[in-house]
């Protein structure tokens, strides 16, 4: 046994210095007090405050020319305080001076979601109200169309047969952390959908730092490494690389929850929170609300921990080009996979754990093969279905492939996910045809 003597012991041992407190005074321009207390130390009054979180959000927009004069930008209000709170910058910017004006076109868009929870009967009214208070070009359109119809900016006699659709796909799905992606990527979808049916070239969203530090971590856990940079992103294009096609545009990632929170306090700013899957949930049903949880938790004794997640995604995200798209959420896929990578040891650790010690003898692709043949069924329009599956799961990456087996059926999917399968066969039979005249 060691001893230590107590005397040396204590001399280890900093001595604690009383907190100080503290200043009263705005640390910006010295003179009024304090009105906003950021990260515990930082001290603005309510003029410097909104000084600054105006001068990052016009900066963020005004970063390397992101929008050009009289561009249709889409604006997208889900009636959180975060996209109400985008709104008023942006009107508030058109409201300016010649030199400091906004000089983009804005069309705000409202997808009405009513039709998978439960909203208040006045929801749509309330958020018309705002719209028109504004002045502004609106479009309030429903979500089923938005994903189903080709007319979904006129009036619709099909939204009933279009709203069993999309039920049929969320109930189908068992597992809330599954419902709560897809809804995502189906909204993506709609949202660039609508974009091009508006003639709008930009798309801005109203993304906060907190909630895009959040989305890092749970979409890694999901599986969704590789689509950092397009889900965390200042400005992301789409897959066709060039000046024409849609650019989504975050101007709030710079800006904390906490500060939109009294950006819309001293704006008297109302917000339209509704329900969602994850609404009344424990923090145990699902990646998302986990991750949530443990970010919030974290926030509370270190105010640094949401600017340390969210800078430390920015660094680690691959900027690279990529060779192939998922189907159904238009991220890079993973290809051309080593044995030795994290997904393959997921699939075989998946095969072990179906077949046991005879997955031991037997290759993967060996593996895969009976698996699919076990479940096909002959002489019945199951087994066609079930081909189809397997084909689709082939296009998807690792993240979209747990949705897609977790549905019963591809029939409510949209017809454009099912076109553009149809097409990569197509094109994959042509290469198979004249592989060998190719030098």
């Amino acid at each position: 046994m060691c001893s230590v003597n107590e005397e040396e012991g204590a001399e280890v041992f900093e001595v604690l210095k009383p907190i100080e407190p503290l200043e009263l005074k705005c640390r910006k321009c010295l003179i009024e007090d304090g009105n906003v207390v950021l990260q515990k130390k930082f001290v603005y009054c309510k003029t410097c405050f909104m000084s600054m979180v105006t001068h990052k959000f016009r900066a963020t927009v005004g970063k390397s020319k992101l929008v050009n004069r009289g561009e249709r930008v889409l604006v997208c209000v889900s009636g959180s305080q975060s996209s109400v709170s985008l709104l008023h910058m942006i009107w508030t910017g058109l409201q300016q001076s010649t030199y400091k004006r906004l000089t983009f076109d804005p069309v705000v868009l409202y997808i009405d979601e009513s039709v998978l929870y439960d909203y208040p009967q006045d929801q749509v009214n309330k958020i018309q109200e705002l719209f028109e208070k504004y002045g502004l070009t609106y479009r309030i359109v429903k979500f089923a169309a938005a994903i189903y119809s080709d007319n979904c900016l006129d009036e619709d006699t099909n939204i009933d047969q279009y709203n069993d659709k999309l039920q049929n796909i969320f109930s189908n799905l068992s597992d809330l952390t599954l419902k709560e992606d897809m809804l995502m990527k189906l909204r993506k979808r709609a949202i660039t959908k609508l974009a091009e049916l508006l003639k709008c070239t930009r798309i801005m969203t109203a993304e906060n730092e907190h909630k895009l530090s959040i989305r890092l971590l749970s979409n890694v856990a999901l599986g969704r490494g590789s689509q950092i940079s397009l889900d965390i992103g200042l400005a992301v294009n789409n897959k066709n690389n060039d000046k024409t096609s849609l650019v989504t545009i975050r101007p709030m990632r710079n800006l904390s929850a906490k500060e939109i929170a009294y950006y819309a306090l001293f704006n008297m700013l109302e917000d339209f929170m509704h329900s969602n899957f994850l609404t009344a949930t424990s923090e145990d049903e699902s990646i998302q609300k986990t991750t949530e949880r443990f970010v919030n938790d974290l926030q509370v004794d270190f105010p640094s921990t949401v600017s340390t997640i969210f800078r430390t995604g920015e660094k680690i995200s691959e900027k690279t080009s990529a060779i192939s798209y998922c189907l159904l959420c238009q991220g890079i896929m993973d290809v051309n996979m080593s044995p030795s990578s994290a997904m393959e040891a997921t699939k075989y650790s998946k095969y072990v754990s179906l077949m046991g010690v005879k997955a031991l003898k037997l290759s993967l692709n060996y593996l895969k093969n009976e698996n699919t043949n076990e479940k096909k069924c002959d002489g019945c329009k199951c087994k066609d279905k079930q081909d189809l599956k397997e084909e689709i799961i082939e296009s998807l990456c690792y993240a979209c492939t747990h949705i897609i087996q977790d549905l019963q059926s591809l029939d409510d999917l949209p017809e454009e996910i099912l076109n553009k399968h149809k097409e990569k066969l197509q094109f994959k039979k042509m290469e198979e045809q004249i592989k060998d005249f190719l030098l």
